[in-house]
């Protein structure tokens, strides 16, 4: 390279810093949410914490799924470089070096003074000036995507490798490198071969990082739609889209690269990838009118000035958006921990700034909570539940996006941005099983205390959950070490002694069975305090014989009443005030049993429950049987064994894992009873 040309590239990556300088000296924070999110990412990584986003899609959390190599490079430099220094400054030296890189590839083809007119139309485009500004991986993976175009003549098995690390680097970046390539292969027969390999080694090198993301692959719900015309204009300035097209030719190269506008047409915000072929071909019309016109210094500084009108007042209008920033340092001092539903551009500097998980996250935007969040701000106050939100955020880009908003909630905070709070109800939730062989009378199998047991059992200890386990006598006179290893942490509660209808029996019979189960129960686990009668099976004398024993909580299911209440002596279906409390089965409003829910999500069915209660302390009882953990077959019987087995299995684990990311509390039914006493005091 000569002195000349030396000196221009080195004018136009000092203006392209000093360009960055104009936003970035005067803030202290990061011009753009993003960059929070994925400093998150980082700090993760700094925390060990590798594999799993829990800063933001609250209360639950995801698996980590963008690229990792850059979040690893910035997790290495937090460690020597302070995060605010990092943050603001990295972009500028990611645009130069991008820009030295951009050189290089276009000198590898064409001539240096080429590749000096097309990185100095970059630079007048503000869709690429954001690379400077942005605090995110595209600058780096377009680095790596350009690396990889120098050595595609060069060195295919060295593209290839820069080709996987782009992969794993940026996905947007990396459709715009095989887009490239595959542009090239159809254009140029001589190289098919070479690229084809490229692109199998690129596959190969990211690989391991590609099962993975299939294996956690969220719902996606990219935003497509092509630009209008404004933005596009606004973005690329309408100087550069008219030289390219004045300098348009049919060249391998040049043309390759405009297929990067694909992305650029089914995503609006994908423009910068359609740059990049507007600077060859706006080159190559400058390039042939100075060789012809010989007027070089004189059209060389009108351009550079034209091309750098936009991009100054591009630079110099760029804020953070600082006004709402107050609004998240207000909730971070004055709420509790909880999830915040807001926007998706947004929720990555709610998560850094408040410290409370949003409900959306940034990068793949999950579909289903797109779509709730929707719902949520038109008033559907049952996702209100489904993500324990505890605050809803107002700002400037949730009143783009949710213009019709119906939010019955209570105002408390009104700046910039407005945060609604809802008034978490109390949840108690008992999970009840009924300890039984295999769907009583019908099989003389015992598949269910075999294997279904002790999966409720292990599922319950890895969340920590107490349950309430509803044993049958002749059960417990079976199974006696399998009974009485649940009662150090769970309530052992009586389900009668044979699965009969007590209802049929005459009052000394019942009165004989529940006295045989009791003791049966007893000598196993200690003192007894709650019954459900087999089948659901209760009645007032069923009652009267319970009261009479001490028992202190009757849990069948009934039609007419889901929420705990204290029965009366003359009607068990209605309030009175014996001193037993009725703790019926929820509503989904069919009972909460596995048949009966089936095919249903159990996360969904747990929801309604919730919405049946107008209660500010909600109630939500779940009965399970172990042989509905296990696959059972039993003709003429088919309504209780579909949801047998893997269903149930699926269904019970992840209503665990939901309700243990949700501001709840798991009881057994005599520990309730307990809270019920208090609440009745209270009140």
């Amino acid at each position: 390279m000569n002195s000349k040309r030396t000196l221009a590239l080195i004018l136009i990556v000092t203006l392209t810093f000093l360009l960055c300088c104009i936003p970035l000296k005067a803030y202290h924070t990061m011009l753009s949410w993003e960059g929070f999110y994925h400093v998150r990412i980082a700090g993760n990584i700094v925390n060990h914490t590798y594999l799993y986003d829990t800063g933001s899609f609250g209360p639950d959390g995801r698996a980590q799924v963008y690229p990792p190599i850059y979040h690893a490079l910035v997790a290495i430099l937090l460690k020597v470089v302070p995060e605010s220094s990092l943050t603001v400054w990295a972009p500028p030296f990611i645009l130069v070096l991008l820009l030295a890189m951009w050189y290089t590839l276009i000198s590898s083809y064409y001539t240096p003074a080429l590749a000096l007119l097309s990185s100095l139309f970059l630079v007048g485009v503000p869709a690429f000036i954001d690379i400077g500004f942005l605090f995110s991986p595209l600058g780096l993976a377009l680095i790596l995507v350009a690396a990889a175009l120098y050595f595609l003549k060069k060195n295919y098995l060295i593209s290839g490798i820069l080709g996987g690390l782009v992969v794993m680097t940026q996905f947007t970046a990396a459709f715009f490198f095989f887009l490239v390539i595959g542009a090239h292969i159809l254009l140029d027969e001589e190289k098919r071969t070479s690229l084809l390999k490229i692109v199998s080694l690129s596959l190969v090198v990211a690989s391991p990082f590609l099962v993975y993301f299939v294996y956690h692959l969220p719902s996606i719900n990219p935003v497509l739609g092509f630009p209008e015309l404004e933005y596009s204009l606004d973005r690329v300035t309408i100087v550069l889209p008219a030289l390219a097209i004045l300098g348009l030719r049919r060249d391998t190269f040049a043309v390759s690269l405009s297929a990067g506008g694909i992305l650029a047409i089914v995503q609006p915000t994908n423009i910068v990838y359609a740059t990049f072929a507007l600077s060859v071909f706006g080159a190559f019309f400058i390039y042939d009118f100075l060789v012809a016109k010989k007027w070089t210094v004189i059209i060389l500084i009108f351009v550079f000035w034209l091309c750098l009108i936009s991009s100054q007042e591009y630079a110099s209008k760029l804020q953070p958006a600082e006004s709402e920033y107050p609004s998240f340092v207000w909730l971070k001092d004055n709420s509790a921990a909880g999830t915040v539903a807001s926007g998706w551009f947004q929720a990555p500097a709610i998560a850094e700034v408040s410290e409370r998980s949003p409900v959306l996250g940034f990068g793949f935007p999950d579909e289903s909570r797109i779509e709730d969040m929707r719902l949520l701000y038109q008033g559907d106050k049952s996702m209100l539940d489904r993500y324990d939100v505890s605050y809803v955020y107002y700002g400037k880009f949730e009143a783009y996006d949710y213009p019709d908003i119906a939010l019955d909630l209570d105002k408390v905070y009104s700046g910039k941005g407005e945060f609604y709070k809802r008034e978490p109800p109390v949840i108690f939730v008992l999970i009840t099983i009924d300890v039984e062989c295999d769907v009583p009378p019908v099989l003389s199998t015992c598949k269910g205390m075999e294997e279904g047991l002790p999966y409720i059992v292990q599922e319950l200890k890895r969340y920590g959950i107490p349950a309430t386990f509803f044993v049958l006598g002749e059960t417990a006179q079976e199974y006696p070490d399998k009974v009485a290893e649940l009662s150090p942490f769970h309530e052992v509660g009586c389900h009668g002694m044979y699965h009969v209808d007590l209802r049929l029996l005459p009052h000394v019979e019942k009165e004989e069975q529940i006295r045989m189960a009791t003791q049966i129960l007893e000598e196993l686990t200690g003192e007894v305090h709650s019954f459900r009668a087999p089948g659901h099976s209760c009645d007032n004398d069923v009652l009267a014989v319970l009261v009479e024993k001490g028992y202190t909580a009757e849990a069948s299911a009934c039609k007419e009443i889901f929420y705990p209440y204290y029965p009366s002596e003359e009607d068990w279906l209605a309030q009175g005030s014996l001193p037993m409390l009725r703790v019926p089965i929820s509503h989904t409003p069919a009972y909460f049993y596995a048949p009966l829910v089936y095919p249903g999500s159990w996360t969904d069915a747990y929801l309604n429950a919730l919405q049946l209660q107008d209660e500010r302390v909600k109630i939500v009882v779940i009965g399970v049987h172990p042989w509905e953990f296990v696959e059972l077959r039993a003709e003429g019987y088919e309504s209780l064994t579909q949801a047998c087995g893997g269903y149930t299995r699926i269904e019970f684990s992840r209503l665990l894992r939901f309700l243990n990311c949700r501001r709840v509390t798991c009881l057994t039914v005599n520990r309730l009873c307990q809270e019920w006493e208090m609440l009745e005091r209270s009140s």
